[in-house]
């Protein structure tokens, strides 16, 4: 008789819910949060090559409150977190808690949601530092944590590592380890993360979905790279090459010194007629668009745009097919950036017309 009662509350719907909730836990699917909107990088406080002192010393009210003005729901601040750092320590100074303090603040009552990213982390494809240094990431994004603990669940984000570079395997296993680290004190943050090879779209879909249901998943989108990154004095050899049209037209290709004869910048040339196109682009980012929709990991490209260096012309072609297809396949876009090297800033302040025209679109929906 026990046996059968038993076996009767076992077989129960409820009881076998209860026990498959128990051990084969379903976490919710992290929504893209309606705030998110059109955005773009205010590319400031990731300036190696400036003082740190210097950098927090600048206010930049004025710029959020222009990119406000312009239209932009959200706004990413690149940080690099080693150069704020206390001597000989991973204690950050208390300056730049302030500094992100303060622009929290002044986002907030902007109405604008932000992005904080770790930029120019130290693990790397091969680095034998792997296991300290995500240690290290992790306890200096807990005081991140705790400087803004309780505060914009749905209007600050932080995005956990930009571009990484370490191999599929160990970037996975490492990634996995920092969420759930941190995840450890803060139940309602919100993480953005990527895939390895500097967020490539394919490396993400390799990295896949993780176990927890407050994750945005990033892709970082330069394509085609010849062109967005033409005349990039920090990239060496590859855009060499200046003067590439957007969209493709032959007639106005510049010619390929031969001294580039069996490298890859030839075989990206070769390649342009077919990827300098926005049928190229819409192919490439709705196979990554539908196959994490199927994935149920919510997408988002945190960088794109096009390097000043580029005809301004051409710079607008682009810039207006690179919106027009994110929207098309609802991607959350944060253009890079906004009055450094890839500028959408113009004469006079102005914010180029194809991104005033894409900002006025997003805000009627």
């Amino acid at each position: 008789m026990i046996l059968i009662v038993l076996f009767s509350i076992i077989a129960h719907p409820l009881f076998a819910n209860s026990v498959d909730n128990c051990f084969n836990k379903k976490y919710k699917v992290a929504q893209i949060p309606p705030n998110m909107g059109a955005g773009v990088n205010l590319s400031l406080l990731e300036h190696t090559w400036e003082q740190a002192d210097d950098l927090l010393k600048t206010d930049i009210t004025r710029k959020l409150t222009a990119i406000k003005n312009a239209g932009f729901k959200s706004v990413r601040l690149p940080v690099a977190f080693d150069m704020y750092l206390q001597p000989n320590s991973s204690n950050f100074q208390v300056a730049l808690l302030d500094k992100l303090g303060d622009a929290y603040n002044t986002c907030e009552k902007l109405g604008l949601t932000l992005i904080i990213t770790y930029h120019y982390g130290k693990i790397y494809y091969g680095s034998d530092n792997r296991y300290t240094e995500r240690d290290r990431i992790m306890w200096m994004w807990k005081q991140m944590q705790n400087k803004f603990r309780g505060m914009g669940y749905q209007s600050l984000f932080f995005e956990l590592y930009n571009e990484p570079t370490e191999e599929r395997s160990a970037w996975k296993e490492d990634i996995n380890y920092i969420v759930k680290g941190l995840r450890w004190e803060e139940k309602d943050r919100y993480y953005i993360i990527g895939g390895t090879n500097y967020n490539n779209a394919d490396e993400l879909l390799d990295l896949g979905k993780i176990d927890d249901d407050k994750i945005l998943y990033t892709i970082h989108f330069y394509e085609p790279y010849i062109f967005t990154h033409q005349g990039a004095e920090w990239v060496k050899d590859h855009t060499y090459v200046t003067n590439i049209p957007y969209p493709y037209e032959k007639r106005r290709m510049p010619t390929l010194d031969k001294a580039y004869n069996g490298t890859d910048i030839e075989q990206d040339y070769a390649k342009y007629p077919a990827e300098g196109t926005k049928e190229y682009i819409t192919v490439r980012l709705r196979r990554i668009a539908e196959e994490c929709k199927k994935r149920n990991m919510p997408l988002i490209c945190t960088e794109a745009g096009v390097i000043n260096e580029a005809d301004e012309k051409y710079r607008r072609n682009y810039l207006e097919d690179i919106t027009a297809v994110m929207d098309e396949l609802s991607i959350p876009l944060l253009l890079w950036d906004y009055d450094q090297k890839f500028s959408i800033v113009i004469r006079n302040e102005k914010i180029m017309k194809e991104i005033r025209l894409w900002l006025e679109r997003k805000n009627k929906e």
